[in-house]
């Protein structure tokens, strides 16, 4: 927090997988996120979908952070309006939620620079006609230990970085933290800074 604190920024995206236990067992370590000096949204990975998303919506949102799961929203910045689309993540269907994405993409402002939240990258295949300018997502952690990278690789075409999908540019985030086991090799973490012109 007290990085992200450092970097003055707007705005702050959290493409999931937050947890990995309880979410009651992080009441604590959750409530830092009330740190955050910008508004803060995020969308649930698959790991938050397993472990408790519901709990995690509810202490998030306690502490100033916004879940876009199948929502959108439009935010005035900088004189400008900002349209943000969020998507659960595809293993959702395991909790029984339904990811309405034609009828999310067909509510959007055409006219707006969009951002699309989607925790995996290959949710891209849905943007298809929509205007999405930026897709955010994460999953891959990097491939986050080094040979296992190159198994990651066959299976999400979109690894880490930027990667331009049709007319929209996609970034994968190797993220913070790790899963599994407790470290990274050859897949160092990241906190990306985007400006927007």
């Amino acid at each position: 927090m007290k990085k992200i604190n450092e970097k003055d920024v707007d705005l702050v995206f959290i493409t999931g997988d937050i947890i990995e236990t309880s979410p009651k067992k992080l009441h604590k370590q959750l409530e830092k996120f009330r740190e955050i000096n910008a508004p803060t949204y995020y969308i649930t990975g698959n790991h938050d979908i397993f472990y408790g998303h519901e709990e995690l919506k509810e202490i998030l949102e306690k502490n100033d952070v916004i879940c876009l799961d199948n929502k959108s929203t439009i935010i005035p910045i900088k004189n400008k309006s900002l349209q943000l689309v969020g998507i659960s993540d595809r293993y959702s269907f395991m909790k029984k939620i339904k990811r309405p994405i034609k009828d999310l993409f067909d509510s959007l402002d055409k006219e707006l620079f969009t951002i699309l939240l989607a925790h995996q990258p290959k949710d891209c295949e849905h943007i298809k006609d929509t205007r999405i300018d930026l897709q955010l997502s994460g999953h891959t952690h990097g491939g986050q230990v080094f040979p296992f990278t190159l198994f990651v690789k066959l299976l999400q075409p979109y690894f880490k970085g930027l990667y331009t999908h049709n007319k929209t540019l996609l970034y994968v985030t190797k993220g913070l933290g790790y899963w599994g086991v407790g470290f990274r090799y050859k897949a160092k973490s990241e906190i990306p800074i985007f400006t927007i012109n």
